[in-house]
Formats: structure tokens, C-alpha cells, sequence
């Protein structure tokens, strides 16, 4: 994935999605991740980085048949990057392939959440205002950042804490191994 930010495009920041998806558009290009600032504050990388990270994203328009309730209009938002978090275990960078779509159903009103709702694999999206694009990418990566980044395997050796020793084995650990020895422990 090519991260150089002159590839950058401008971002529509007043869209009329009811009417961008009954005219059934497309748009497509790449932001960079400094101007995504609540995306920014959670990663790993100073200014100059955040300014050569590029997210890739489309967006798409489109009617759609329901069966009883006519033709709904709908957008389908896909966003993909590699963003440098924070390793959980070691603290160093670890950088976190994102490839996620959503499909948002364009409704006039906020629906309630009832269970029905919140088992669809779509979301409402009230869509009685133009909404900024940028500020819908940025949602969508920061639902779909990991709650815990970690490395598969952490590039260097963990610490141990200063004055503790590493466990040779689980047994060791336990609390109730120290009683067990304590049981069997002559008088």
C-alpha cells in the first residue's frame, strides 16, 4: 500500500448522502491521517509521520429493493490503512492492517435501539443533514481500531520487572503450589 501523501485527494465535506445514493455515485481517493485528529491522538507516530499515512477509502451510492418496504436508499463506506499503535505487551509501534466496510441504511430519524436494530448487520445513519466525509471515515477507523493492539510475536524480548525472576514453570507461580509444599513438608 503506497502511503505517499502528495496521493491525497480532497475529501467532500458536505454530502447530501440521501441524494449521493439515489444518484448511485462513487467516490474514492485517500486522506491523510493528520487530518483525521481524533484517528491522530491514538496512534503511534509523531506529526511528520501522521502527515505521510494515508487512509484509502470509497464511498458508494445505492437503491435497493426491500421486499414490503419499497426501495431504501443506502451508502456502503470502505476504509483501509495501516496504522502504527501501541503494543499492549511490549509498547513499542506495531503497525494494524485496517480493512473495513459498513453499510449504512439512510434513514430520516434516529431509529430506537431495539433488539431488532442492534442485531442488523447495517447501521441507520440519519441523513437529514450533509455530513462531512472526513468525519464518517474517521468514525468508521476508530470503531474498527483493535481494543488491544499487540504484535502476533513482540520484536524484542519482554522486561521483567527489577529484582524479580523469570518463572521457570506454571507450577512455581501458583500460590496453592506453596501450600501443597507445605503439606507435604516433614516435621
Amino acid at each position: 500500500m503506497d502511503t505517499s501523501a502528495s496521493q491525497a485527494t480532497q475529501v467532500p465535506r458536505r454530502l447530501n448522502l440521501r441524494e449521493f445514493a439515489q444518484r448511485e455515485r462513487t467516490l474514492e481517493g485517500s486522506i491523510a491521517v493528520s487530518e483525521l485528529p481524533r484517528l491522530a491522538s491514538s496512534l503511534h507516530a509523531d506529526a511528520s509521520r501522521l502527515r505521510e499515512l494515508l487512509v484509502h477509502w470509497s464511498l458508494q451510492g445505492m437503491l435497493r429493493e426491500q421486499p414490503g418496504a419499497g426501495v431504501e436508499a443506502v451508502v456502503r463506506l470502505h476504509v483501509r490503512a495501516q496504522l502504527p499503535m501501541t503494543c499492549q505487551r511490549c509498547l513499542q509501534a506495531s503497525p494494524q492492517q485496517i480493512d473495513d466496510e459498513v453499510v449504512l441504511r439512510l434513514v430520516d430519524d434516529e431509529p430506537e435501539l431495539d433488539p431488532e436494530e442492534l442485531e442488523s448487520d447495517e447501521e441507520a445513519f440519519c441523513a437529514r443533514h450533509p455530513v462531512d466525509v472526513a468525519e464518517l471515515i474517521e468514525d468508521q477507523l476508530i470503531l474498527a481500531l483493535p481494543l488491544v493492539p499487540m504484535h502476533e510475536v513482540c520484536p524484542q524480548p519482554l522486561p521483567t520487572p527489577a529484582g524479580s525472576e523469570a518463572v521457570p514453570d506454571a507450577r512455581a507461580a501458583s500460590p496453592f503450589a506453596a501450600l501443597a509444599a507445605l503439606r507435604h513438608k516433614p516435621n
